[in-house]
């Protein structure tokens, strides 16, 4: 969910996941007087890269900075233009208090969350508008919340873990203050625990008494704080926040199956494969290497493709056909940047898959025939 990021505060975590402009004005309308109160009585976190340029942004939403009359709906906004839209009911208006600090580790947003009693609400035209693709993680830390979706619901208390997913229906409810972590993390990330976890949304998995949270717990606030305050490197964020896959596996698991390596396995190979497009050496080999498996291994994990080599020429050639589409370089110095040894192989592997060569689509600005449904994407 292309990822989440809070460098330009967008909703979207990727560039192909729809967003609503109609959303953003409102809350753009809404949030600019407030954002001009809340400037001068607290700092905006314009960047937390001072130490380090590989370091995400971070944010902060505090409804101390506006004045009470405004604060339910400076909440209602602010939420929904730094995360996706939802709809937000403050319990008292006029002495309404909210915070939500937080930032990007790796592809994960990391936020701390306390508030007075509300409730949130997420409908299916919500979802239709904008739809970043997260679930949505709460490690409770105080008070007491309740959550709904699927026809589940469960009251979660002080220690409590549970889970929604953001493309479906759901509700959220405060009765009393509380405080809480949440951890919105890309489907694609969690690979084979996103489908785990999306069985079992608006359910208490794990308390403060089971022993794999009261071990993934200090992790969890680690990155709260570091999220909150300075940040990681990108590299130091990725590995961190990876540690928590195997932790929320396993808490999300049937007692008779493990978590599944092969998937987390086959997405850390993809993302190697995209940010490699470019190496024209990139191939089953180099993949396999990288990992520490047999190429054979590596085929296997990309059956479903026709093949690794099947599936990075898909990659290339589709990123060759925005290129191409943008008409800002020439046809041989799109081949040469993604891979190809020159223009006339290129034209032929072009062709042999949209019917079109690179020049033609060039010419005749075709773009909607050029996907291949048959091929799938990364995960």
């Amino acid at each position: 969910m292309a990822r989440i990021s809070l460098r330009t505060a967008c909703t979207s975590p990727t560039s192909r996941r729809p967003s609503s402009s109609r959303t953003r004005s409102l809350a753009r309308s809404r949030l600019s007087e407030s954002d001009s109160r809340a400037d001068r009585h607290h700092a905006r976190p314009s960047s937390s890269r001072s130490h380090n340029k590989d370091v995400a942004m971070t944010l902060v939403l505090d409804t101390r900075t506006v004045v009470p009359t405004e604060r339910a709906r400076y909440w209602a906004a602010g939420i929904s233009q730094r995360l996706f839209p939802m709809q937000v009911e403050a319990g008292e208006k006029s002495a309404f208090e909210a915070r939500l600090t937080g930032g990007e580790q790796g592809p994960v947003l990391v936020c701390a969350l306390s508030s007075g009693p509300h409730r949130v609400g997420r409908s299916a035209r919500m979802i239709r508008s904008a739809d970043p693709e997260f679930l949505l993680f709460y490690f409770v830390r105080r008070g007491e919340c309740f959550i709904e979706q699927d026809g589940r619901g469960c009251s979660l208390r002080g220690g409590d873990f549970a889970a929604q997913d953001t493309s479906r229906p759901s509700k959220f409810e405060a009765s009393t203050e509380f405080n809480m972590v949440m951890l919105a993390m890309p489907k694609w990330f969690l690979g084979n625990v996103a489908l785990a976890a999306g069985r079992r949304t608006a359910e208490r998995v794990a308390t403060a008494h089971s022993p794999l949270l009261r071990l993934a717990a200090p992790l969890i606030a680690g990155l709260e704080r570091t999220a909150g305050a300075y940040g990681l490197a990108d590299k130091e964020a990725d590995a961190a926040v990876r540690m928590l896959l195997p932790m929320l596996g396993a808490i999300y698991s049937d007692s008779d199956q493990q978590f599944a390596r092969g998937d987390d396995l086959r997405m850390q190979m993809c993302r190697f494969a995209l940010d490699h497009l470019h190496d024209p050496n990139l191939g089953p080999e180099r993949i396999a290497r990288e990992h520490f498996v047999s190429v054979r291994y590596v085929q296997k994990l990309f059956a479903a493709e026709g093949g690794v080599s099947s599936w990075i020429r898909m990659q290339r050639l589709e990123g060759a056909a925005r290129e191409l589409r943008a008409g800002q370089v020439s046809i041989s110095q799109i081949a040469e940047r993604w891979g190809y040894v020159d223009a006339a192989s290129f034209s032929r592997a072009f062709r042999r898959v949209y019917g079109v060569s690179p020049r033609e689509l060039r010419a005749a600005q075709l773009w909607e025939p050029l996907r291949n449904p048959a091929v799938a994407s990364c995960p």
